[in-house]
């Protein structure tokens, strides 16, 4: 499994050539991605993943090859190794990139002259994405210095223009800190550098911040949404101020490989005792069962 890629039809060995020069991924960052965790070596709510690629490829402006992708999955699941047995067998995770294409050769300026044929290109990775570690002691974060732009036309897209993501988490990792936290123009808390940000506010009674305060609705934050009320919780989506933060019991961070995991404090200062909350704890088991209910409904 490591170093296994599906690139435009076929599988490439690490370090084999297998993109053009004009790529145009490569060249502006005109593209989408997906990260899937696999369970079982099994992709984890594939619907869902690409039902957000395909709708951030009509914003970009650019065809989804749905056929394509699919071959290629189905390319990589084959080549994968059988799960076998054991904790964390057959874990891991896809990443799923698709571009415009490649502009042809000597073609110059940031718009293609026409239309292109969308690049794709799949790699597995094994493993469980995270230490146990995480989830027991909790995740710490900063501030980043720098805020999101809510207004920006790409900030709900999981895009290749991931610069201001990367500059947040080296942010984050020279402070020590687990994850780097955005706040918008208007200081109000967007999102993490790669998670979506949930609060509990007193027993039964969650926010998060909503989709026009500048973040990428998480597949994990969708599902989390979903299960809150099954934990006996109402939850809003709408603006969060620090003060929201300081006067939080528990605060958790989700994303697809992240699943649903304690945040303990942000710039050094505790959410609530500074501990990994009982809530959290629940909401985690509830994914959990989540994903074992979305296999068992495809058997």
């Amino acid at each position: 499994m490591p170093g296994l890629i599906w690139v435009n039809g076929r599988l490439v060995a690490p370090g084999q050539p297998c993109l053009e020069a004009g790529e145009r991924g490569f060249l502006y960052g005109d593209g989408l991605f997906e990260t899937v965790r696999l369970y079982d070596s099994r992709p984890f709510a594939w619907p869902q993943h690409t039902g957000r690629l395909a709708a951030g490829c009509r914003v970009l402006g650019f065809p989804f090859p749905e056929q394509e992708i699919a071959a290629g999955l189905q390319a990589v699941l084959a080549a994968l190794p059988p799960a076998g047995t054991g904790a964390g067998a057959g874990a891991g995770s896809l990443r799923l990139t698709v571009t415009r294409g490649a502009n042809p050769p000597g073609a110059r300026g940031a718009l293609p002259a026409h239309k292109l044929k969308p690049t794709v290109v799949i790699t597995a990775t094994p493993g469980e994405p995270y230490r146990p570690e995480v989830y027991q002691s909790g995740l710490r974060a900063i501030t980043v210095s720098f805020p999101r732009n809510h207004r920006s036309p790409v900030v709900a897209l999981k895009s290749l223009n991931y610069l201001e993501n990367i500059l947040g988490r080296r942010e984050a990792a020279a402070a020590g800190a687990d994850e780097g936290v955005f706040f918008n123009l208007q200081g109000e808390l967007a999102e993490g550098t790669a998670s979506n940000i949930f609060l509990l506010l007193d027993g039964k009674r969650l926010v998060t911040p909503a989709t026009d305060s500048g973040l990428l609705p998480g597949i994990a934050r969708e599902i989390v949404l979903s299960l809150v009320g099954s934990l006996g919780l109402t939850v809003s989506e709408s603006a969060v101020t620090r003060r929201d933060i300081q006067e939080a019991r528990e605060a958790w961070l989700t994303n697809s490989l992240l699943e649903v995991a304690p945040l303990v404090s942000l710039d050094e200062a505790p959410i609530g005792d500074g501990r990994p909350g009982h809530i959290a704890s629940l909401a985690r088991q509830a994914y959990r069962e989540y994903v074992q209910h979305f296999f068992q409904h495809l058997s």
